[in-house]
């Protein structure tokens, strides 16, 4: 946002139409088989072995449908976030090699060949789907289990990229050969249109919109340094360009372009600006192979944006008033960004911000926080919980649980609180379950995971 830009300008809080898509996704893929039965193909296959058909179809149009959720469009990601997006992506994968599974089973079952799921000389195109299926289990393995099997994100999203073209390319051709039921014109036409859209999507996805963002770099404006390893990185847009509509509290995806030798990968960070205040920022803290060189970013440095992403924002949310902030480490910059936009505003809001840490080095703005504590707008309380402390350290030591938070936690006004959680993914599922425990409603707790 550029210096004369409105002070308060409007954030993308729109996010209507939510049942509509779940709705469209589901005709996409029932579409399929309603074609099907109009065009009455007459294969002579037996029941079982058409249940095995209809799998196989039904997991194509979801695995076609995987290509436009991961290309996160934000037609489809307003109304949910895109955490809740690339969840449900996880799910459908999951979901379309059980499907695959099922296919493979009953159709060797339905025509009496099990050869099809054993035999080494077997026609080329059988292989193709042995393949497609063996990559889309190693996929889905991945995955799930990424962290546990200790896969460096980049190196894992290279192959998931790779492998998913060739999933969709070979469950396609195998298909297309051997599906009795894909001979008839109609449904060849549908599924070379769904491979025709699979492929615009990847286009638009990998290409044309990087291509775009090169064209409309920001410039990297400032960079300080807030604590040990934690770093500011201020951006701002080309020149005449306007910083990107979003609310306080969303991410964004910063792919660097420094030079000297230095990494070019695309990230996604916590906006830790407001859209209130000029140019746009991220705090971020090096924990990676990437984020280590971090600091070694300097003004003058190009970097490509997209954003913004998520609903990890009060103002989705306005009818609470009286607000939890649940934040661990470097899980302060979503609250940063809201406590300076209330700030800003002048929002009447009741916050009590619970913040762990290990120690007293790693606290990222303590004095703006305090400042802001002491303006009154929002009504802040920030309590502070090390892990580490020194031995002059006077506040909460230890973990936050259950018995922390009831203690903190005071009666709610009717129908008006809402907790906001941002931490490691172990302290957050001991906090929503107590939150839980203390009668907070699921839909009144609200999570940013610390990765997608």
């Amino acid at each position: 946002m550029d210096a004369t830009a409105d002070p308060h300008p409007a954030v993308p809080l729109r996010a209507a139409g939510g049942a509509v898509r779940v709705a469209l996704y589901f005709f996409l893929i029932v579409f399929a088989l309603l074609l099907l039965i109009w065009v009455r193909p007459h294969t002579g296959d037996g029941l079982i072995h058409q249940l095995g058909k209809n799998c196989g179809l039904v997991a194509f149009v979801i695995l076609a449908l995987q290509a436009v959720l991961a290309a996160r469009p934000k037609w489809v990601e307003r109304p949910f976030g895109l955490d809740m997006v690339f969840r449900f992506h996880k799910a459908a994968g999951a979901t379309a090699l059980g499907l695959l599974l099922l296919h493979v089973t009953l159709v060797a079952w339905g025509s009496h060949h099990w050869q099809l799921l054993t035999a080494l000389a077997i026609r080329w195109p059988v292989w193709l789907g042995r393949v497609a299926l063996l990559a889309l289990a190693v996929n889905v393995t991945a995955s799930l289990w990424r962290r546990k099997l200790r896969i460096e994100f980049e190196r894992w999203r290279r192959w998931h990229n790779l492998l998913g073209v060739l999933i969709i390319t070979f469950g396609f051709v195998h298909s297309f050969v051997l599906g009795g039921d894909l001979q008839a014109p109609a449904m060849r036409v549908y599924c070379v249109a769904a491979l025709g859209a699979v492929a615009a999507v990847y286009l638009w996805h990998k290409i044309l919109r990087p291509r775009r963002l090169r064209r409309r770099p920001y410039t990297v404006s400032a960079v300080r340094r807030e604590a040990p390893r934690v770093w500011t990185i201020e951006l701002a847009p080309s020149s005449g360009e306007r910083v990107f509509l979003y609310a306080p509290g969303q991410f964004h995806y910063v792919t660097f372009r420094r030079g000297r030798g230095l990494p070019v990968e695309e990230h996604h960070w916590t906006i830790s600006s407001t859209p209130t205040r000029p140019g746009l920022a991220s705090t971020i803290k090096e924990v990676g192979d990437f984020t280590s060189t971090i600091g070694q970013t300097r003004v003058g440095d190009r970097a490509e944006v997209d954003g913004a992403y998520g609903r990890f924002s009060y103002l989705f949310y306005p009818d609470e008033d009286d607000l939890l902030f649940v934040a661990g480490g470097i899980g302060i910059t979503p609250f940063l960004a809201m406590l300076r936009h209330m700030h800003d505003t002048g929002a009447d809001k009741k916050v009590l911000l619970l913040w762990s840490n290990r120690s007293e080095q790693d606290l990222v703005a303590r004095q703006e926080l305090d400042q802001i504590a002491a303006s009154g707008r929002p009504q802040l309380k920030v309590v502070h919980f090390l892990t580490r402390p020194g031995e002059d350290w006077h506040g909460e030591r230890g973990r936050m649980g259950a018995e922390v938070l009831a203690r903190y936690l005071a009666p709610p006004a009717a129908g008006t609180r809402g907790a906001y959680v941002c931490c490691p993914p172990p302290m957050a599922r001991d906090v929503i379950r107590s939150l839980g425990k203390l009668g907070l409603p699921a839909r009144r707790i609200h999570e940013e995971g610390f990765a997608l």
